[in-house]
Order: C-alpha cells, then sequence, then structure tokens
C-alpha cells in the first residue's frame, strides 16, 4: 500500500490521491515522466516527490517515509515494515505509573519483561525498531512508558490500532473488537481483562503466588500477540476502502507462537 500512496506529498491530498487512482495511476511506478496530470505545477512536485520517496523505499527507511505522509496513514506501511515492526502492551499496579509487565512481539516472537524479574533488555529490544503498534497506546501504554523510564528508545512511528478500528466504524475495546472478529485466546487467560490483571499482579507482589504471576504476562503477551492479526485484519479492510487491487496480507494466527509463550512462562517459573 505505502508505494500507492500520493498523500502528502505536495498539493496532493484525499480527493487528488483518489484523483490520481482513479486515472489508473495506482502506485508512484505508474507515474509518467512527462504530460500534464493534475496541473503544471503540481505534477512537478509530484514527480520530483515520487523520487524521493522511492529513493527512501529503496533504502529501506521506513523513519523517513513515515515522515512524508500524515501519522494517520502510518498503517500503510504495513506490510512493507514488518520487519522493523513490533506490537507492544504494558500492565501497570493500578493505582499509579508502575509498570508491571510489558509485553513486546516483534520479528524474533514474543518478550516479556516483568518488573523485579525481567525488565533489563527492554530498551535495547526496542531501538531495534521504527514502527510501534499498540491498542489505546496513544493515551495509555506509551505515555506511562515514557513516565517510567525516561529516556526509552520508543520507536518514533505509531499505529494506534484503536484509530484504525474506529475508523472502519468498529467501537469498542480491545477484547470486544477481537470477540466481534472471532480471534481468540487460549483457555487460561480468556476470562482475563485488565482489572483482573492488576489482581494477579498484587497477588504476587504481596503473597509471591507464582501461578498469579504467570496467568499476568501470558494475559500480558497475547495482549500484544493479538494486535498482529487484529493490524492483518485492519490493514485489509483499510486496503478494500480504497478500491486498490492489492492483495490482501495473510492474517497471523497465535498458534505460530505457542511455543515461544509456553518457553518464557517455563523460564519464568524457573527463576523462582
Amino acid at each position: 500500500m505505502i508505494t500507492s500512496t500520493f498523500r502528502g506529498l505536495p498539493g496532493i491530498g484525499p480527493s487528488r490521491e483518489r484523483e490520481l487512482w482513479a486515472k489508473g495511476i495506482r502506485s508512484w511506478n505508474e507515474v509518467p515522466r512527462s504530460g500534464v496530470l493534475l496541473s503544471p505545477r503540481l505534477d512537478d512536485g509530484l514527480r520530483r516527490g515520487i523520487d524521493e520517496l522511492q529513493a527512501l523505499f529503496e533504502e529501506g527507511d521506513v523513519r523517513g517515509l513515515a515522515r512524508r505522509i500524515s501519522p494517520a496513514e502510518h498503517w500503510r506501511l504495513w506490510p512493507w515494515a514488518l520487519g522493523r515492526t513490533c506490537f507492544l502492551d504494558i500492565e501497570t499496579d493500578g493505582f499509579t505509573d508502575v509498570v508491571t509487565s510489558v509485553a513486546v512481539h516483534g520479528e524474533d516472537g514474543p518478550r516479556a519483561f516483568v518488573r523485579g524479574v525481567s525488565m533489563n533488555g527492554l530498551g535495547e529490544m526496542l531501538e531495534g525498531y521504527d514502527v510501534v503498534v499498540t491498542f489505546n497506546g496513544a493515551s495509555f501504554d506509551l505515555p506511562v512508558l515514557r513516565r517510567a523510564f525516561p529516556g526509552l528508545p520508543i520507536p518514533p512511528v505509531h499505529v494506534d490500532l484503536r484509530s484504525v478500528f474506529k475508523r472502519l466504524g468498529e467501537q469498542g475495546g480491545l477484547k470486544k473488537i477481537e470477540a466481534r472478529l472471532g480471534l481468540t485466546r487460549p483457555g487460561e487467560v480468556e476470562g482475563v481483562d485488565g482489572y483482573e490483571a492488576v489482581r494477579l499482579w498484587h497477588r504476587w507482589d504481596d503473597d509471591r503466588d507464582l501461578g498469579a504471576l504467570c496467568t499476568l504476562v501470558e494475559y500480558n503477551l497475547y495482549d500484544a500477540i493479538q494486535l498482529r492479526p487484529l493490524f492483518d485484519i485492519g490493514y485489509n479492510r483499510l486496503v478494500e476502502q480504497t478500491g486498490l487491487p492489492i492483495e490482501p496480507v495473510r492474517i497471523y494466527e497465535r498458534g505460530d507462537v505457542l511455543y515461544d509463550v509456553s518457553k518464557i512462562l517455563g523460564e519464568l517459573r524457573s527463576r523462582f
């Protein structure tokens, strides 16, 4: 989808982008090097801008391309930026900005970072990504992380799936949207929600209930893991709305990471 993006180039907004698509110009390489498309003034800026975007694309410069398009359209970087994208979710103690658990799902699978147990390495992992995907992260996860860990290298490009699905007419929280889309979780965490996650943390923090901690971490991991198929579905729906002949992406399946989750929980139990 990113190579079909003209919005953000000089003088090109949503309506002119649609005009270009309607003229059969559906990607950068379909823009003719001569002739009038929109107007002589706009065409000159369009062609120069496409040359710049193409260079960034060929260099794999995700951050550079993201700076050239509206944040509301950063979803278009998917799936080109797959290898530079992570999915993130956090849990807190429910009272303050104390972060109890952070789950990050990236190209090499999921990882869990737990307060007082395994928080080291979070910054190093995040530093390797250009794009972070969350659900409601603009209001919660990212501001809380910045306050809790000043200087944490959070990826600069952010896609908030709450905004993506609101744009698609889907209201409600993550769990409600998952249910409507038919996305399920393992039975161990199927009924866990944010309020229960707070209680699980305090059962660990106050009573050293290892089972509660493992359930919390598993729940947090699946909060991050489920963002991947959610993004796939949202991307496919938004692409469909454009009417462009772009192949839908395969919907990620949580079965792809069952071993990874089991390994993380096993390593957590072995610490105590």
